[in-house]
């Protein structure tokens, strides 16, 4: 890609649970092919792969001078695209933050690339993230109801407003929307990099997906303030993955995801309509006509679902040399 078709910042807010840490550990990780390529990954605002200590910057007033320094930096790179990554991103006030501090010839150069999961899979995803850090003890009904992030649209049209409509990429992340199903391709193909840089990429090992009943187990781990290494029982349980331990789509049962989709229907084609017009809807849901799908377990497999869980974690823990 000619330099003129690049944009002077690539801004990407996210959100979580859509890939980040592989695209970030991919922008960390290959400077000098970025380099070569166009494109530099500040390092203004970021610690090890994300710029999220951004956030308590700012809140702690350091906002304007982060700002300077973040300018700074791009001025040493004229040449290149400069890329700001943090899946924490997706938030008014951080459209704000750069509204106040950023100048509007930078804004007007800035692509903002946002990744939205569907919002049944989204909460799913996020009780379990919460639940097993031990910072939330409510059912996945419970977090569904408290969540206030599901509608994406107000968000998405303050980042419209500050950085302008055309310069808002939004992506459902669902696999059949990128190159090779990997999000990875996606991404590089925003930043005008070539897809066999990304392909090159030796991705790390990611976490697999806990079941509820392990979500559930290591939360109390850490509340317990057990001293174990919770994140270590993760990496071990994605390793050997013993019955029980890995599981997706066991939180919520389908007529309330059906009702979540309904719930959000108009919002989302309003987002189709506006930001993704090539699509024909924002989210799959052909998973949601099939009639048996996601069903809850009986109180005998709940229970069998228990064991299985405390059972793993103490294979993992046995494995990790912890008693």
């Amino acid at each position: 890609m000619a330099a003129a078709e690049r944009p002077r910042l690539l801004l990407h807010v996210g959100t979580q649970k859509t890939g980040t840490t592989t695209i970030q550990g991919f922008l960390k990780n290959t400077t000098e092919p970025l380099a070569e390529a166009g494109v530099h990954y500040l390092n203004t605002g970021r610690t090890n792969i994300a710029h999220n200590v951004m956030i308590q910057m700012i809140r702690k007033g350091r906002g304007p001078g982060l700002a300077k320094r973040l300018i700074n930096e791009m001025g040493r790179h004229p040449d290149k695209t400069c890329v700001i990554s943090s899946e924490m991103f997706f938030r008014k006030d951080m459209a704000d933050y750069f509204a106040e501090h950023f100048p509007q010839e930078i804004r007007e150069d800035t692509k903002v690339v946002i990744y939205l999961r569907r919002q049944d899979k989204f909460a799913e995803a996020m009780w379990k993230q919460r639940v097993k850090n031990g910072r939330y003890t409510g059912s996945p009904l419970d977090y569904m109801g408290s969540n206030k992030n599901l509608n994406y649209l107000p968000t998405l049209d303050h980042f419209a407003d500050v950085f302008g409509k055309e310069n808002l990429i939004v992506r459902p992340f669902e696999r059949d929307h990128f190159p090779d199903g990997d999000v990875l391709l996606d991404f590089a193909g925003h930043c005008h990099l070539p897809l066999d840089l990304a392909k090159s990429y030796n991705v790390p090992s990611s976490n697999s997906t806990l079941s509820k009943e392990v979500s559930e187990g290591l939360g109390q781990l850490n509340r317990d303030n057990s001293g174990i290494n919770t994140k270590d029982i993760i990496r071990t349980l994605s390793r050997l993955r013993p019955e029980g331990a890995i599981r997706s789509g066991d939180c919520y049962d389908l007529s309330t995801r059906r009702a979540v989709a309904k719930e959000f229907a108009e919002t989302n084609d309003t987002i189709r309509e506006a930001y993704c017009p090539d699509l024909t809807a924002l989210f799959d849901l052909s998973d949601l006509d099939d009639d048996t799908a996601y069903a809850l377990p009986s109180e005998d497999e709940q229970q069998l679902r228990a064991r299985q869980a405390n059972d793993a974690i103490a294979i993992a823990m046995e494995d990790m040399g912890v008693s």
